[in-house]
């Protein structure tokens, strides 16, 4: 069995349907594009304020990790950005229970002039390791 993390969607956070992604391998975060869809078991989102890649979480020696991939609008954990706009962070652990954050509202004007708020993904993350134990912090 590969590790499991869920993200929940907080109800201050841009709709997405609950994800259940297998980390056999680094997993990306990021828009949906034209090849690149959301489902249930993946990480991408229906999201303007992210970017095509925006993040990576991955499962490595008994730990989880977070990384923000040079995003525009943020990572954070826990209301915590992980780095500067438009830089790499370096690998965060993330534990069962964090309040994990893609991006930032981005207010726009539309064409007649009102005002659009676009959303950030705001997701509790429940992590599982390979023999299905949660990743709670010590």
């Amino acid at each position: 069995m590969s590790a499991l993390a869920i993200l929940s969607c907080r109800p201050n956070s841009h709709p997405f349907q609950e994800r259940h992604i297998s980390l056999h391998e680094a997993v990306k975060i990021g828009r949906s594009v034209a090849r690149a869809r959301p489902s249930i078991s993946n990480g991408i989102f229906d999201c303007k304020v992210l970017s095509r890649h925006h993040a990576m979480l991955w499962y490595e020696a008994g730990k989880f990790y977070l990384q923000d991939t040079k995003s525009s609008n943020g990572t954070f954990v826990n209301n915590q950005r992980l780095c500067k706009g438009g830089e790499e962070s370096p690998a965060r652990e993330v534990f069962s229970g964090d309040l994990i954050q893609f991006g930032v509202e981005v207010m726009e004007n539309n064409r007649r002039g009102e005002k659009i708020t676009h959303g950030c993904i705001i997701a509790n993350i429940t992590l599982y390791h390979q023999d299905g134990r949660e990743a709670k912090p010590a």
